[in-house]
């Protein structure tokens, strides 16, 4: 068995196509097909059914494929550590961030110093919701997430590490409402003073939101429904309603006013989602950057 068969068949299981998984590994079909069959014919079992119209696999294959999946993730991990002991780093690292995390994190400036400090390791970023590039780190797709804390349990082979405490939420309210000259308020007067600017559904935020006032068996009135924090405060300060947002978002509010909550609880933690069986030695750099950066901040 080796490791260029364990490739094909990763490829093959995850294309359906002779010719798709052939163009992935970067060999032409024929070969592929050869190799796979020696495969199949060392292990005494079909991994693949063939047909005119699909590729299907089989329980033999399905079984093979979890490991193999692991040995290949394992030699590339094994590669990584030894490139790192030689003082290497290379290759590509995808990152997915949320708005929030971006910010509180100030991660323009951390991968700009990553990128001067390893300039031959390719940078990917994509934004997005939380559970979006939590879903890609579990898929393979992403290296890490930097997102809050989620209420569900991370999927499997995924684990949070905190990169930041606790950042309590705020009421942010324009200066001509009726709570403007009070420093702490709490969600039920809040919900009878006006109505809600409020985070897009889905996102972490929204989610906590939503559930501190579940909890409170409090009802709100949602005028607005945004997707963007600093725009959920620009509304609030013109008037528009009230936005419970991240505290550190709620600066330099000219007349309007930041209010502290009753209801403590209701906060966000900043972290990075990585996979639990093993980061690679770029990933673990760019986390202990992103968690040096805020302490020296």
């Amino acid at each position: 068995m080796e490791l260029r068969q364990l490739e094909y068949v990763v490829s093959l299981a995850e294309s359906h196509s002779f010719t798709e998984a052939a163009r992935r590994c970067g060999v032409v079909q024929s070969a592929l097909s050869h190799r796979l069959a020696r495969l199949e014919e060392e292990l005494g079992e079909r991994l693949f059914e063939r047909t005119t119209r699909a590729v299907r696999i089989t329980q033999a294959g399905e079984a093979l494929l979890p490991i193999a999946r692991r040995i290949l993730a394992d030699v590339r991990l094994a590669k990584e550590e030894v490139e790192a002991i030689s003082g290497l780093h290379r290759g590509r690292l995808g990152i997915g961030a949320t708005q929030t995390a971006s910010h509180l994190l100030d991660l323009v400036g951390v991968l700009g110093a990553y990128h001067r400090r390893y300039p031959e390791v390719k940078l990917v970023t994509v934004t997005g919701p939380g559970h979006e590039m939590v879903a890609m780190v579990a898929a393979g797709e992403l290296d890490l997430a930097l997102a809050a804390r989620t209420l569900e349990p991370c999927p499997d082979h995924v684990e949070f590490h905190p990169l930041l405490p606790a950042e309590p939420a705020v009421a942010v309210v324009g200066g001509h409402h009726p709570l403007a000259r009070r420093k702490r308020a709490g969600l039920t007067e809040l919900a009878a003073s006006g109505p809600f600017i409020e985070f897009r559904a889905r996102t972490e935020l929204r989610k906590r939101v939503d559930e501190a006032f579940r909890i409170q068996g409090v009802q709100r009135e949602i005028a607005f429904e945004l997707g963007q924090i600093p725009e959920m405060v620009r509304f609030a300060v013109a008037g528009l309603g009230i936005a419970i947002v991240p505290g550190s978002f709620a600066r330099d509010l000219g007349d309007a006013t930041a209010l502290r909550l009753a209801e403590r609880e209701l906060s966000l933690t900043i972290g990075a989602y990585v996979r639990a069986d093993g980061s690679s030695p770029a990933t673990r750099t760019l986390e202990e950057l992103l968690r040096s950066s805020r302490s020296q901040g």
